[in-house]
């Protein structure tokens, strides 16, 4: 028996052989565990506790194995579910920024808190869900408001204006618009009383000052300004690439317009009459006066002599005298008041003038030898091509606008070999089997190096039973087992067991006993050794 025959080793030989086996076992036992291990990749960055707490829950919901890091708190997921465990958890709408907001003024009080203590309190808790309200916009992956409000005191005479300053932290790619930033300035300043929008100072993550505060109407009407002009000459580019490239093809087509716009604010106020003017009423006064005789009481003034007697007419008739008189007109016309009082303001932003400019390209044709070639467009199509792009764009001659189309060649683009596909050591799946060859391998390797050594040891032979050298000092066995009971009877073999070297009568005493024991034995084996001599 192999087992009791390890029992007769001697006692380093079976520690050496426990040792082994033990050694074996674990390395079998870790290399299996390391190749059934999958392989964990980051779940998301830093997270604040409460978040972090939430996502570990929702895996364990899930069944889902974790890690967290003991120095930065990262959570990882095996490589194969990161993605699938990104999308449950942004269905559930995490991870997020846990805020306690308002919340955290319905907690219990302790009992003595000062109204400092009250106020901290309530300005953080609205410091929370300010900052909970800028980080629910798309471009902002998490947000922080610090608000700075002076004390209020009525024995103040000069009071501090309250101040706010934010700090955003944008996702990869995104940036916020001129809208956007007005908005979060204006949410932040109506939230708190008495703060006014230029004292509110928006920070993102890189340290960038987004905000314009303090530059006055004057900078912000440039950028506005700015801004139009782009959007216009955009329009510009879209009516000429929408109208030239169901003709030319597309990316055929590349326009670019430079608008000088006219940003000046003309008021104007005007009082005008009518020159045709209506009567409204009429007045005319003629008088015609004569004056008589002398007349009036009798005295001296009204003695006086007769007058002059007065010629006769053809008929022999006595013609009336002349008298004196005095004639006046007078005549008032008033007329309809037709006045007009206008006040005009013309809009900012009047194009002054345009130049556009155009270039087309070379059109593809197949020649007689049925090879694609590129040939340049006709002179026609080059004018009704300009036509097009004059009416698109509005030319006006009086403005000084300019419009100029080229025809040249385009550089193709160069061809981009697409990605070869992986090699088959760069598939997962032969990394994993790799891993369960590997462990098969080493403890095949482990059992041949270490433990078949130990448990083909040849076992001793047993208490009371002599071993026959044979020749070259090997112990003669029957059989096919001769070979495995090779052993030889001399000081190396016995020494560990015994301790010293036998004398020449203790061998031959042992010789006899094993002769009057198994005579059938001893007779092979000195046949064998007749047989060996020749």
């Amino acid at each position: 028996n192999r087992f009791s025959a390890i029992s007769r080793q001697p006692a380093t030989r079976q520690l050496r052989l426990l040792l082994g086996l033990a050694a074996s076992i674990a390395l079998g036992i870790g290399l299996v565990q390391w190749a059934m291990t999958p392989d964990f990749t980051p779940l998301y960055g830093e997270l604040s506790p409460a978040s972090a707490a939430e996502i570990i829950q929702s895996l364990e919901r899930s069944g889902v194995s974790y890690k967290v890091s003991s120095q930065s708190g990262i959570i990882s997921v095996p490589s194969d579910v990161v993605r699938e465990m990104r999308l449950k958890l942004a269905g559930e709408g995490l991870p997020q920024g846990h805020t306690s907001g308002f919340d955290a003024l319905h907690q219990e009080q302790q009992l003595g808190v000062s109204s400092f203590m009250e106020k901290a309190r309530f300005d953080r808790a609205l410091e929370q869900e300010l900052s909970s309200s800028i980080a629910s916009l798309d471009s902002v992956k998490a947000a922080r408001v610090h608000l700075a409000l002076p004390a209020q005191s009525a024995f103040v005479r000069k009071k501090n204006k309250p101040a706010a300053s934010v700090l955003v932290s944008l996702y990869p790619g995104r940036q916020l618009t001129e809208n956007q930033l007005a908005g979060i300035v204006h949410l932040v300043a109506f939230s708190v009383p008495g703060l006014e929008a230029d004292q509110v100072s928006v920070v993102d993550n890189q340290g960038k000052l987004l905000s314009s505060q303090g530059n006055g109407d004057e900078f912000a009407s440039t950028k506005e300004n700015f801004r139009y002009s782009q959007q216009l000459e955009q329009s510009y580019v879209n009516r000429i690439t929408e109208i030239l490239t169901p003709i030319l093809g597309v990316g055929a087509v590349r326009a670019q317009v430079a608008a000088e716009l006219d940003f000046t604010i003309v008021e104007s106020t005007s009082e005008r009459y009518e020159p045709e003017k209506l009567v409204r009423s009429e007045q005319l006064v003629e008088e015609l006066t004569t004056d008589g005789g002398a007349s009036g009481v009798p005295g001296t003034l009204s003695n006086q002599p007769p007058p002059e007697p007065v010629a006769l007419n053809s008929d022999g008739e006595q013609e009336p005298p002349v008298l004196p008189s005095r004639s006046s007109k007078r005549e008032v016309r008033n007329f309809e008041l037709d006045k007009t009082i206008s006040h005009t303001r013309e809009t900012p932003g009047a194009v002054k003038k345009l130049s556009v400019a155009v270039v087309v390209d070379y059109l593809e044709k197949l020649n007689d030898e049925g090879e694609v070639e590129r040939v340049p467009l006709s002179e026609e199509r080059l004018a009704e091509i300009t036509a097009l792009v004059k009416e698109a764009v509005g030319f006006n001659s009086e403005r000084g606008d300019r419009v100029n189309v080229v025809n040249a060649s385009f550089v193709a683009p160069p061809e981009f070999e697409p990605m070869p596909a992986p090699t088959l050591l760069e598939q997962e799946w032969v990394w994993r089997s790799g891993k369960f060859l590997l462990v098969g391998v080493s403890i095949l390797a482990t059992i041949l190096i270490v433990l078949r050594p130990l448990l083909q040891a040849s076992p001793l032979p047993a208490a009371g039973t002599p071993a026959l050298a044979g020749p070259g000092g090997t112990i003669a066995a029957d059989g096919s087992a001769m070979a495995e009971d090779r052993v030889t009877l001399g000081y190396q073999q016995n020494a560990g067991l015994i301790g010293s070297q036998p004398a020449y009568q203790q061998q031959l005493n042992m010789a006899r006993s094993m002769v009057e024991g198994e005579p059938e034995r001893v007779a092979h084996v000195v046949k064998s050794w007749v047989a060996a001599d020749g």
